[in-house]
């Protein structure tokens, strides 16, 4: 259960919050040196494999990939290309929609994510055998507030830099002003 706290009530010495910055900022690294190998196997860029997780667990569309990730849609293709080289994944037209691409794990594809799914298995049961259920659960629903910002009442929102500006207001350009010689 959330603990619900007035903004500014919970104190931390810059000590506390250096240490906190510290693990989330380098804890990915672990989970990326236990995948190096599969990365470098099929030469995936660092969003490679989880895709493959993503995909297998019902994430098929590329839009889909680039707000999760909250990356461009071209760094996303980027990625899907590499995973597309490496016969990991195919695309598929929408059966409703044919302009939206859907994507699916190839049968390497799903032993690629499996092996993926092992190997982060075996990282977190070994490094964080000292810890119980509750409190990993605990951790990652605190790492998950933290990443997906949340207003007053507790709703997930946008942070400030990822909000899209307001659009430009339409009207006629004025002609280039013509220079004398």
């Amino acid at each position: 259960m959330k603990k619900s706290a007035a903004a500014g009530a919970l104190k931390l010495s810059w000590e506390e919050i250096g240490f906190l910055c510290q693990g989330m900022s380098l804890a990915s690294r672990p989970m990326d040196l236990a995948v190096k190998d599969i990365s470098d196997e099929y030469s995936l860029g660092p969003r490679g494999p989880w895709i493959t997780i993503l995909i297998a667990t019902g994430q098929i569309y590329p839009l889909d990939l680039a707000k999760l990730f909250r990356v461009g849609r071209s760094l996303i293709t980027a990625e899907l290309t590499r995973l597309a080289a490496a016969r990991l994944v195919e695309f598929a037209q929408n059966a409703q929609d044919g302009r939206r691409t859907e994507l699916k794990l190839t049968h390497l594809g799903n032993t690629v994510q499996r092996r993926v799914r092992d190997e982060l298995s075996k990282l977190m049961l070994r490094r964080l055998a000292a810890y119980t259920r509750e409190e990993l659960l605990l951790c990652a629903r605190m790492l998950h507030d933290f990443r997906v910002p949340q207003n007053e009442d507790g709703a997930a929102t946008k942070p400030d830099n990822e909000r899209r500006r307001p659009k430009a207001k339409r009207g006629t350009a004025p002609a280039p002003r013509r220079q004398r010689r």
